[in-house]
């Protein structure tokens, strides 16, 4: 993904033969498009990657979590024992103890049932600085933490980036997909995802 998303913006700033672009001055909207890429990509690295404090795989049953060392999945953070995740089948519901003082929404929670991140709407646990959801990953399916006050995104100052030169750019011919090909993508944990080639509008 980061990989189209620096692509995205060198391909947006390619001029055509026809009509060519001083390479020492780039185009106000194409700065501006940058600029935007790179706050985008600075905010997305602190909320999603940066923050994560720990991914956790599920097994059939209950799933005692918190910080004690006797627990099935065993927080960097929180109360010693926070509460009890419990998968059936497909299904991830949660129960927490009176310590944990978890909220959904804003709202205080003693149990629920979870959606996952396939659902296009995850429900969010909040525990202390904790954020916690669903994630399912092929057959796989887990628990996704992060801390909403880790130094790693809090001390984060951004990627360094080289000066725009627009004497680096590529000339091609784009060549649109129909969307019936698919390449296999792998992870970081490991699964392959087959991954249909589409066109991004950019």
């Amino acid at each position: 993904m980061l990989v189209l998303a620096i692509a995205a913006p060198l391909l947006a700033g390619t001029a055509p033969a026809d009509n060519p672009v001083s390479p020492s001055v780039p185009d106000a909207a194409y700065v501006q498009s940058f600029d935007k890429w790179q706050t985008e990509l600075v905010d997305d690295l602190k909320e999603n990657w940066l923050s994560l404090a720990g991914s956790f795989w599920l097994k059939p049953g209950e799933n005692a979590f918190g910080t004690d060392a006797g627990s099935v999945i065993l927080f960097p953070k929180g109360p010693v024992r926070a509460g009890v995740f419990d998968l059936q089948g497909t299904d991830v519901t949660v129960k927490f103890f009176p310590v944990a003082h978890a909220t959904i929404g804003g709202k205080p929670v003693t149990a629920a049932k979870l959606q996952p991140d396939t659902s296009g709407n995850p429900t969010v646990v909040e525990l202390g600085s904790l954020r916690m959801n669903v994630i399912v990953r092929g057959q796989r399916i887990g628990i996704r933490l992060k801390d909403v006050d880790s130094d790693a995104a809090k001390n984060y100052r951004g990627p360094v980036f080289f000066p725009l030169d627009l004497s680096y750019r590529v000339t091609a011919t784009w060549v649109a997909s129909d969307g019936k090909k698919t390449v296999d993508v792998p992870n970081v944990l490991g699964d392959i995802t087959p991954t249909p080639v589409v066109v991004f509008p950019y």
